[in-house]
């Protein structure tokens, strides 16, 4: 299967005009498919081209960049926050950061739709903090074994392939990534709850005496929060722009409720208490938005914008959240029904509030990045030796 490479070429109106042609077939797909599968959807004829999208050429991607990736991913969250899933790499898109091409085989069959990854990432006595992590790597020029629990990991049972942080202990704990086929002898995954996010599957997965080859690592020993880092900068951009978009939807159904919805002799969009709160939130997602344009562009200038997209995905989100919360009132007790569709928005973006770096973590991270490490281990009670708070670089823009 080939992919269609020319989405995102030309002018700013071509790529304008391809995103809209792209997102129209997955509408086209909604109507058609009757089971909501954006994982499966990948490999369909008529969504042919959406999984390489963010991929490079040479593995029959598109090469799109951050910029545009986060106007198509925006269009997706507007019709369903679920539907990030279906455009681009995902996950996989960490195997580009390894500085190799032996991973190039996996990639072509992500971009085909044929493979999937999933992250594993936290354990259950583990979340954020990186450093403690539990699940181990014996082993090194004859291959490695693995041995943890990861849990909370999106589309378990769905992928084809995980990407897993454990630590490789020479002496010390080095956080080093690893390629797990999700069939590998010694893989059990466990089904889990979530409140929203429910399309694609969520749950535990066991790692006993798991054996991997040599090559099945991604990048060097002690590289694995590195790797982490820079994919999940374009990745939280990315969630961000989902985010905006879901919520520009509920505001667009808000603004629609306030034309037509008659209430004590009129329709109530002239009451102004509605009208201020309108504006909020429509100036509050716009400022978002440009913290989501303006951490892409760094990406695509190649800077790791690690500060930026911390920044953009938290707020981003809360924003997304505080509109939807709104146009729920908006519609009243309408607001209520799942027939409305507002009240998935709204626990869709509670787990995205928790995904991929909670806003508090995200936010004590920007702050990190403006005071310097000094206080940041202080917090934690550990000493080392930091640059003065003086000398501290402040990447922002003040």
């Amino acid at each position: 299967m080939t992919i269609d490479t020319g989405p995102f070429a030309g002018e700013a109106a071509d790529r304008t005009a391809h995103a809209d042609e792209l997102v129209g077939r997955v509408q086209h797909h909604l109507k058609t498919e009757q089971h909501f599968d954006p994982v499966g959807w990948r490999a369909s004829e008529l969504l042919r081209g959406l999984a390489g999208l963010d991929l490079p050429t040479r593995v029959g991607g598109a090469g799109a960049s951050a910029a545009d990736m986060t106007d198509t991913f925006r269009r997706l969250g507007r019709i369903d926050l679920e539907l990030r899933d279906i455009a681009g790499a995902g996950h996989a898109r960490l195997l580009t950061h390894a500085r190799t091409r032996r991973f190039d085989p996996l990639l072509k069959d992500v971009a085909s739709g044929a493979a999937f990854c999933a992250v594993a990432i936290t354990e259950p006595g583990t979340g954020s903090d990186l450093h403690a992590l539990e699940t181990v790597a014996r082993g090194g020029d004859d291959g490695f074994v693995l041995n943890g629990t990861k849990q909370h990991v999106s589309r378990i049972e769905e992928c084809t392939h995980l990407i897993v942080l454990a630590s490789v202990f020479r002496p010390h704990a080095r956080i080093t990534a690893f390629l797990v086929p999700s069939d590998a002898p010694g893989v059990s995954i466990e089904a889990m709850s979530p409140m929203g996010m429910s399309s694609v599957s969520w749950g535990r997965v066991r790692l006993e005496e798991v054996s991997i080859p040599r090559e099945n690592r991604i990048g060097g020993e002690g590289e694995g929060i590195s790797l982490f880092l820079r994919h999940f900068s374009y990745w939280r951009v990315m969630m961000a722009a989902t985010a905006i978009g879901s919520a520009q939807a509920a505001v667009d159904a808000a603004m629609e409720r306030m034309k037509t919805r008659e209430a004590f002799g009129g329709p109530i969009g002239r009451f102004s208490h509605l009208q201020l709160a309108l504006a909020e939130h429509v100036a509050s997602l716009r400022m978002a938005w440009l913290l989501v344009f303006d951490a892409a562009g760094r990406l695509d200038g190649r800077d790791t914008a690690i500060t930026e997209a911390a920044m953009a995905k938290a707020e981003a989100v809360e924003r997304a959240i505080h509109a939807v919360e709104w146009a729920m009132t908006v519609f009243g007790a309408a607001g209520y029904d799942r027939e409305t569709g507002l009240e998935k928005r709204y626990r869709d973006l509670a787990g995205m509030r928790m995904a991929d770096g909670t806003t508090d973590v995200l936010r004590g991270q920007v702050a990190r990045s403006l005071l310097g490490d000094r206080l940041y281990e202080a917090g934690l009670g550990r000493d080392g030796d930091h640059e003065a708070l003086n000398d501290i670089p402040r990447r922002l823009f003040w």
